[in-house]
């Protein structure tokens, strides 16, 4: 792993107000294909990524989320979907590729933040809202945008030495 990866999983963290800059097309793609490399249970690969640029489905995605209104703010929002008939590990799965573009989109200056969305209120609507096939589930939204620097503050986290054991507990 290179120096700038662990620098990007060391300085990423939810960004939750964006400013108002289009995501090139190229970047969205690039994100996604380090998205669709991620381990998956028997290499089922069961997935299905989704990206949203239109306003007016962002919009109405924000309005059905609880804690994601935000959303519509964005420059885009990322939905993972994954067929859980074909799955062995479907929430492993989705996490995986989920926390890949978290750190793809930060290698990029882009700030994403991850909405819950497995078996939550919203996922139903938000599957009708994009004509989701009946055997895909919505396993993780988040939002993905430029933002500016002071605009977001690492929050506390716990001391390596609070998590870390070695042989035994």
């Amino acid at each position: 792993m290179s120096k700038e990866t662990i620098k990007n999983i060391k300085e990423r963290r939810s960004v939750r107000k964006y400013i108002d800059k289009k995501i090139p097309v190229e970047i969205l793609e690039e994100i996604i294909d380090c998205a669709r490399l991620a381990p998956t249970g028997n290499n089922r690969q069961a997935w299905s990524f989704l990206v949203i640029t239109d306003d007016k489905i962002k919009s109405k995605i924000a309005s059905y989320t609880r804690y994601g209104r935000f959303i519509e703010e964005a420059g885009a929002c990322i939905a993972v979907f994954v067929n859980e008939n074909k799955a062995t590990t479907p929430l492993q799965d989705a996490s995986a590729a989920t926390e890949n573009i978290m750190i793809a989109a930060k290698s990029y200056d882009l700030g994403t933040c991850w909405v819950n969305s497995y078996q939550k209120g919203h996922s139903e609507k938000i599957k009708k809202l994009v004509n989701c096939p009946q055997d895909m589930e919505l396993m993780t939204l988040m939002s993905i945008g430029y933002y500016e620097e002071d605009d977001v503050k690492m929050p506390p986290k716990k001391t390596l030495s609070e998590v870390m054991n070695w042989n035994k507990f």
